[in-house]
C-alpha cells in the first residue's frame, strides 16, 4: 500500500495537472503553481526542486498507478495498455518529463515501475516450482528489462506505432516465457 501523499504536495500535483491543459511544461511557473495549489513557493520548494521534478512526481505517480492497479498475470496487459495510452494523450507532458529524467534515470524510472508489475506476474506463475531466490530474481529482472526497452523504443520512435499493436506483441512473446523460464532454472538446481 502507497503511504498517504501530503495534502499540499498532492494540490501540487492536481495544479500541475490542469496547468499543463493550457500551458507548455517550459512555460510553467513555480509562483503559478502555488497560486493555483493554495501553498506559498517556499511549501512548494519543500517537496519538490523545480516545475520538472514535479512534473516527474506526478509522471511517476501516474504510472505507478496504472501499472500497479494491474499487477497480475491475468491483467498485466490491460495496465501496460492502459499506461501507453495514458502517456500518447498526454504526449507533451510526457516527452518533457523523460527528457528532463535522461536517459539513465528514464531507464530506471521505468524499471522501478514495472519491476513490481513483473515480479506480482513471477509469484502467480511460479507455483511449486524451487527456484533459488537469485535464479528467480534474474527471471523479473530479463522480462522486466524486455518491457523496458520495447517503452523506451517506443519512445525514441516518436510512440509511432499503436499502443494495441505494441502490447498484443509484447503479450504473446512473453506468453508462458516466465513460467518456463522458472522450470528451466528449478531444473538446474
Amino acid at each position: 500500500m502507497r503511504e498517504q501523499i501530503p495534502r499540499a504536495k498532492a494540490a501540487l500535483g492536481v495544479a500541475l495537472k490542469e496547468a499543463l491543459h493550457t500551458t507548455p511544461l517550459a512555460k510553467v511557473t513555480v509562483s503559478g503553481l502555488a497560486l493555483s495549489a493554495g501553498v506559498n513557493r517556499q511549501t512548494f520548494y519543500s517537496h519538490f526542486d523545480d516545475v520538472y521534478d514535479l512534473a516527474a512526481w506526478v509522471f511517476s505517480i501516474e504510472v505507478a498507478d496504472h501499472v500497479l492497479a494491474h499487477a497480475s498475470r491475468d491483467e498485466w496487459a490491460d495496465g501496460l495498455l492502459t499506461l501507453l495510452n495514458y502517456m500518447r494523450d498526454h504526449r507533451d507532458q510526457t516527452y518533457a518529463v523523460l527528457q528532463s529524467l535522461g536517459h539513465v534515470k528514464l531507464e530506471h524510472f521505468f524499471y522501478d515501475s514495472l519491476r513490481s508489475m513483473m515480479a506480482a506476474i513471477v509469484d502467480e506463475v511460479q507455483g511449486d516450482l524451487v527456484v533459488s531466490e537469485a535464479d528467480r530474481d534474474f527471471v523479473i529482472d530479463h522480462y522486466t528489462l524486455s518491457v523496458v526497452g520495447h517503452i523506451l523504443h517506443w519512445f525514441a520512435d516518436n510512440m509511432a506505432e499503436q499502443p494495441a499493436v505494441l502490447v498484443t506483441n509484447i503479450k504473446f512473446v512473453l506468453n508462458g516465457a516466465a513460467r518456463e523460464s522458472l522450470e528451466r532454472f528449478s531444473a538446474r538446481l
